[in-house]
């Protein structure tokens, strides 16, 4: 009879700790964390020559997420430089993606010399509307119509 009550206490404790129990996502980036640590070495190893050419920065594209405004300089029609002018989120979950996303899709677009990369797992939202301003950025850059 002890043992049956000793367990329905520890029970119903659990069970009242556990309902109280919240999850909130990550307040900030952990910069001991593997994949900011890989995207800081991808960074790193993209190409950083001085951009020559024609500048031009694509429209802001707006998500229900993010803010985002890619920068592009093309030289004789391929794309030499990229820089986000704006990539802000609606809060700390989606900024930590963006600061993930944001030095992979700039890297593999300077070495792919063009917008058509392929998107950073987990950051869908971000890459697809990062490639998008690219794009527009590029057509501007080489005076293409909007």
């Amino acid at each position: 009879m002890r043992r049956a009550l000793a367990a329905l206490v520890v029970t119903v404790v659990a069970v009242i700790l556990l309902a109280g129990y919240e999850t909130r996502p990550p307040r900030t980036v952990n910069p001991h964390s593997p994949l900011y640590t890989a995207a800081k070495a991808r960074a790193a190893q993209a190409p950083r020559a001085v951009p020559r050419g024609k500048t031009a920065a694509g429209a802001p594209i707006t998500t229900p997420y993010s803010i985002i405004q890619v920068q592009a300089t093309v030289d004789k029609g391929r794309l030499t430089g990229v820089k986000t002018l704006l990539l802000s989120g609606d809060g700390p979950h989606t900024n930590a993606l963006n600061r993930r996303a944001e030095p992979i899709l700039r890297a593999e677009a300077l070495k792919a010399g063009s917008a058509k990369i392929d998107s950073v797992s987990g950051a869908t939202g971000t890459s697809e509307s990062w490639r998008a301003s690219l794009q527009a950025a590029i057509d501007k850059a080489r005076g293409l119509p909007d």
